[in-house]
């Protein structure tokens, strides 16, 4: 599970970011449309950006992130 600090949604941007490792990114590259992944420089994917995140996840997702980044969960 990821910890607290890896998971970041802003519902002003409706973007959800994920963290998977820390470390410098080298690059990113566009998987699907407003899908990216981040890698560090051994190739290994750091991160990954979902734009438009609402419309990937459901409501009830999006609403457990938000409860859980204001600390009501």
């Amino acid at each position: 599970m990821l910890k607290d600090n890896q998971v970041q949604y802003d519902p002003q941007t409706d973007v959800l970011y994920l963290v998977s490792k820390m470390g410098q990114i080298e690059r990113s590259q566009e998987v699907s449309p407003g899908i990216t992944i981040e890698y560090n420089d051994k190739g290994e994917g750091v991160g990954l950006e979902v734009l438009h995140a609402s419309k990937v996840f459901s409501n009830k997702v999006i609403a457990l992130l938000l409860a859980h980044q204001v600390g009501v969960l």
